[in-house]
């Protein structure tokens, strides 16, 4: 007999021709799982760390709590792609303008914690009529994660990530920062295979830490003795973001994104959690280098899975794809590395607003989109 839950997962591929649902199983949109609405998180590294934080901030009153690995606070770039590459982060690949530009004693500066607090400080007031009151982060968890050896994201940013969470009136006792002596930059996996000190692609290394386990068992303090099981593929669905972006505007937004749904969440009354994990530049499944395609390595391999399975969580894997256009000088649609939007690039003339970063709004295009995909699984929720 098919469940409601079922029946809502054919619905979804409604509007497919049968041959093209069988082939490739892509969902017209997300079903409605009657997701737990107050026991929703995030996570994301590197520029997804960043939009993991905006979008929590963003949308405090939505969320519970937010795993940042190797990210700053809120607005670190104002808005600006020189910050964002030299102040907010470090390519770990510098090209020979970046290269000529450090050369020139134009290059990488870490900053003092409290000169982003007051970056941050800045960018919440003048986003104060765009986001969520900031008070709702008091009642929400927050697990940060930062490496010795992170040239690409200074272990400085993510303390000065841990002293915005603070000066918001985060409780010290909901706040656990892992640092790392010897990772680089990279999501720590049981899964990788890449030494913990390295910092390449696909920027999943092993580090003896599982911080999908971790940062999760963090979040949802009610289950502390969550277990990892074992990942299932039919669990794994691939679903339309078209159906989420706006045409009119430049999103940066794959065609297609992943979510993973343990059967146990399929059925009605399962109340299950959501949780939110933004994949890293260079992360992206149709990210292309060496001619080869990223995939789902991030999806598959950064362990996830394994927990949402044995703890009843729903896994969204927003994906944003490579533009080749726009430039440094001119960085509207400049995401050559298919990273999320923490600089401006979905918007045009961004830095002429640094206190008012519309990337870090609801109304970006960006955090519109992941929101909708989040509120479709959140239907039928008690």
């Amino acid at each position: 007999m098919f469940t409601p839950a079922v029946l809502r997962f054919g619905a979804a591929l409604m509007g497919l021709s049968l041959s093209a649902a069988v082939q490739s199983q892509v969902l017209s949109r997300l079903p409605a799982l009657g997701l737990q609405r107050d026991a929703v998180t995030v996570s994301g590294l590197s520029s997804g760390a960043y939009m993991a934080g905006q979008f929590q901030v963003a949308y405090s009153a939505s969320l519970s709590g937010a795993a940042v690995l190797a990210g700053g606070p809120y607005g670190c770039s104002r808005g600006s792609v020189s910050a964002a590459m030299f102040n907010c982060s470090c390519p770990a690949d510098q090209n020979f303008l970046l290269s000529a530009l450090t050369a020139m004693g134009a290059g990488c500066q870490v900053f003092n914690p409290d000169v982003y607090l007051a970056f941050s400080e800045k960018a919440v007031k003048g986003n104060a009529s765009a986001i969520d009151g900031t008070f709702h982060l008091k009642n929400h968890r927050i697990w940060l994660f930062s490496g010795g050896q992170d040239h690409v994201v200074d272990a400085q940013l993510v303390k000065a990530a841990e002293k915005f969470y603070q000066r918001l009136g985060v409780p010290a006792a909901q706040v656990h920062h892992e640092a790392n002596p010897e990772a680089g930059h990279g999501f720590p996996s049981p899964l990788a295979t890449q030494a913990c000190s390295l910092t390449h692609t696909p920027f999943l290394t092993q580090c003896n830490v599982d911080a999908a386990g971790e940062l999760l068992k963090w979040l949802y303090p009610s289950t502390p003795a969550m277990q990892a099981g074992t990942a299932e593929a039919g669990a794994l669905k691939q679903f339309n973001q078209a159906t989420y972006d706006d045409p009119t505007v430049f999103s940066s937004l794959d065609s297609t994104g992943w979510a993973y749904v343990p059967k146990a969440c399929e059925q009605p009354g399962a109340r299950c959690r959501l949780h939110v994990a933004f994949h890293g530049c260079e992360q992206g499944q149709n990210f292309v280098q060496d001619g080869k395609k990223f995939g789902l390595q991030f999806v598959k391999d950064a362990g996830y899975n394994r927990w949402a399975e044995a703890g009843r969580i729903v896994v969204l894997y927003p994906q944003v794809k490579p533009s080749d256009k726009g430039n440094f000088f001119s960085p509207y649609q400049f995401n050559p590395k298919g990273c999320w939007d923490f600089w401006g690039y979905t918007e045009k003339f961004a830095a002429l607003n640094p206190g008012a970063p519309n990337f870090a709004r609801q109304s970006a295009p960006q955090m519109k989109a992941v929101k909708a995909m989040m509120d479709d699984l959140l239907k039928g929720a008690q």
